[in-house]
């Protein structure tokens, strides 16, 4: 008999919207140890502990509310052949898996819901001034985000989106840089079609974490 020990974990990063896979196996916990998953970005998505008896205590980073949602499953259900969903508590949604590398992969490409789509499902459409510009666009900003191609001059990856009915705000957690991006017309959405990553300006940060007013200045072609 082959026990399974090692299987693979995906969560998408609230903060930046990449994609997290990261393979864990049943001897991460011996002696009582935790085992965590930080985004690439640095954000905290995931720790897993095991407590006293046959239960592990998983805490993830939701990646459609931004809470801290807390689940308790067996060894059996983590170290399944199975698929395990994880899903956000308050809209029911998946924002992860864990199982075999090939039905994680497999869940993924079936499953992977972009921002767009989230929109159009929670009834947004006549919060938009123009709904099928204000779609298009969204997915546009999470392809960028998940290929690494939006960032802060700061150096900082995590980026929040704030939705508005005619543009999108993009805001840097690290600076607080913000960058505007119009979604009234056809002409916006190709504006952003044509670039190959977007770039907010980006603040100076003291050593006591007090913003400058000197801004870091790119100037290279096809940035925003």
């Amino acid at each position: 008999m082959i026990i399974h020990t090692l299987n693979v974990v995906v969560l998408r990063c609230p903060s930046c919207g990449r994609l997290e896979f990261r393979g864990f196996s049943l001897f991460n916990f011996a002696g009582g140890r935790t085992w965590q998953v930080e985004c690439s970005c640095g954000t905290p998505l995931l720790t897993i502990s095991r407590k006293k008896g046959k239960s592990f205590w998983l805490q993830y980073r939701c990646g459609m509310c931004d809470s801290l949602h807390i689940s308790r499953h067996t060894r059996k259900e983590l170290w399944s052949r199975e698929l395990l969903t994880l899903t956000c508590k308050e809209t029911e949604l998946e924002v992860g898996f864990i199982g075999p590398r090939e039905k994680v992969q497999r869940a993924v490409q079936r499953h992977d819901r972009t921002l767009a789509q989230v929109a159009r499902d929670l009834g947004f459409s006549d919060y938009f001034e123009e709904p099928d510009v204000m779609y298009q666009l969204l997915s546009l900003i999470y392809q960028l985000a998940e290929e690494g191609r939006v960032s802060c001059g700061c150096g900082s990856e995590n980026i929040e989106i704030e939705i508005f009915p005619g543009h999108l705000q993009l805001r840097c957690q690290a600076c607080r840089a913000e960058k505007n991006l119009p979604a009234a017309t056809m002409a916006d959405l190709e504006q952003v079609e044509n670039l190959q990553e977007i770039r907010l300006p980006g603040h100076l940060v003291s050593r006591n974490g007090t913003l400058s007013k000197q801004r870091y200045r790119r100037r290279q072609k096809s940035r925003v």
